[in-house]
C-alpha cells in the first residue's frame, strides 16, 4: 500500500508559496471512497477492532503490514463520505497532510480541504505556523512514530514466525466473498514461543495487547456484512422511490 494513496498532487508545504492557505474542516472523507482497506497502527487496534477486522498483508519487500479491512467490496466501502458511527483510521484523518521520512510536511495540492477563502489559517500574520498548523504537525509526528513502532511489532511477529495465512470465505444473503493473501497471528504459537523475559518485554511495549486486539477484531467481520447489507437496502429503497416518482 502506498503511503500516498489518496494524494493526487503531493507538494511540500512552503511558507512563501502557501502563506494564505486555509484548512476547511467541513470537508468529509469522500477522497477515500474507492478503498476497501487502509494501513493501521498498533495504537489504533483497540478502537478499530470494534468496527473492522485487522489483518496483515505481505508487501513486495516481504514485510508484514496491519490493515483495517473496511469492506467486503472490491474497491469501495459502506461508510459513505462521513464515516458516521465508526472509527476513522489516522491514515485517513491525516489527509490532506502527510509527513515524509525526512520530516517534511507535504500537502495534496488538489485537496478540496485547502483553499485561500474559508477555514483555519495555516500560517499566522507574521508568516509563522499558526496554532492549527502546529497541531497538525504534532499529529503527523505522532502518526509517523506510531507507524514506525508498528513496523517493529510486525517484524518481531515475523521473526518469531507467528503469522499464519488467513483464508476465509464469507457467505451472507446470496453473496460469497473469498479473502486471500491475508495473515493473522497464531494465538497458540504466541503463547508457546515467547520466553518469560520476552513476554515481559512485549508486554511493556504493548505488543501483547496489540496481538490480542488484532485477534479480537476478527469477530468484526460480521460488522462488514451488516454495513454492506444496510447499504444495499438503502440503495434499493432509493431506487424504488425514484421508480415510483417516475
Amino acid at each position: 500500500m502506498s503511503t500516498l494513496m489518496f494524494y493526487e498532487e503531493p507538494v511540500p508545504l512552503e511558507k512563501k508559496k502557501h502563506v494564505d492557505l486555509k484548512l476547511d474542516r467541513t470537508q468529509n472523507y469522500a477522497f477515500a471512497k474507492t478503498v476497501n482497506s487502509v494501513p493501521l497502527s498498533g495504537m489504533e487496534f483497540f478502537q478499530a477492532s470494534r468496527d473492522f477486522p485487522i489483518l496483515f498483508i505481505k508487501n513486495a519487500e516481504g514485510k508484514y503490514l496491519p490493515m483495517a479491512i473496511l469492506s467486503l467490496r472490491e474497491a469501495s466501502h459502506d461508510m459513505g463520505d462521513n464515516w458516521e458511527g465508526v472509527y476513522v483510521p489516522a491514515f485517513i484523518r491525516r489527509y490532506p497532510f502527510v509527513l515524509t521520512a525526512d520530516k517534511v510536511v507535504m500537502i495534496d495540492n488538489k485537496a478540496p480541504h485547502l483553499n485561500t477563502e474559508t477555514g483555519d489559517q495555516l500560517f499566522a500574520a507574521e508568516n509563522e505556523p499558526s496554532d492549527t498548523l502546529k497541531q497538525i504537525v504534532n499529529f503527523l509526528e505522532l502518526v509517523d512514530k506510531s507507524f514506525r513502532q508498528t513496523e517493529e511489532f510486525a517484524a518481531a511477529l515475523a521473526e518469531k514466525e507467528l503469522f499464519e495465512p488467513y483464508n476465509a470465505t464469507v457467505k451472507y444473503d446470496n453473496n460469497t466473498v473469498k479473502l486471500n493473501d491475508l495473515y493473522a497471528v497464531n494465538e497458540k504459537k504466541l503463547h508457546e514461543s515467547l520466553e518469560k523475559d520476552e513476554t515481559h518485554e512485549w508486554f511493556k511495549k504493548g505488543w501483547i495487547a496489540w496481538s490480542y486486539a488484532h485477534l479480537h477484531s476478527l469477530g468484526s467481520m460480521h460488522e462488514l456484512v451488516l454495513r454492506q447489507r444496510k447499504s444495499l437496502e438503502a440503495a434499493g429503497a432509493e431506487s424504488n422511490e425514484e421508480t415510483s416518482e417516475a
